[in-house]
């Protein structure tokens, strides 16, 4: 039996495929059952993709802060500090991914009427937010790359 890789293994892409396409299939059996059971279509606030957006640069400036930390100083860091914050980047990857596939599917749902104004507000509304998803994706990256500890070859200590 091959030997199984020690830590934490980086989100292979597999893995946020899987979750966009489980968000774009749960955002679609939704859809499909407001269409079906003529319910009023849900609408998408502004707030919404300006609050992801947001996330997505504070998760950007703690992948910043992290990467200086373990790669530039290599300052030694509390285990508790580490944790947290490689499952704050495993989060933002699959809960963004999830996201992404998920307003897609809404933004799109709505290509069918696009002449009138409320269907043509929730396609942008919902490519903006899926915008925001991916944002979520990029930051989430960059803090799991962040979050390796360098290699033995890095670092001039031993």
């Amino acid at each position: 039996m091959p030997d199984s890789p020690s830590g934490v293994q980086p989100t292979r892409i597999r893995a946020l495929v899987i979750a966009a396409v489980v968000g774009a299939g749960v955002t679609f059996l939704v859809m499909l059952g407001v269409s079906a059971f003529a319910l009023t279509m849900p609408s998408v606030p502004w707030t919404t993709p300006m609050l992801m957006f947001a996330g997505a640069v504070a998760a950007g400036v703690l992948a910043r802060v992290t990467y200086l930390r373990n790669h530039v100083v290599r300052q030694r860091q509390d285990p508790r500090r580490a944790v947290s914050t490689l499952a704050i980047a495993k989060a933002l990857l699959i809960g963004g991914a999830l996201l992404t596939g998920g307003y897609v599917v809404f933004a799109l749902f709505s290509v069918g009427h696009i002449d009138a104004p409320l269907p043509k507000q929730r396609l942008i509304l919902g490519l903006v937010t899926a915008a925001s998803a991916i944002c979520l994706v990029v930051s989430g990256w960059a803090l799991e790359h962040a979050c390796r500890t360098p290699d033995d070859d890095e670092n001039p200590d031993t």
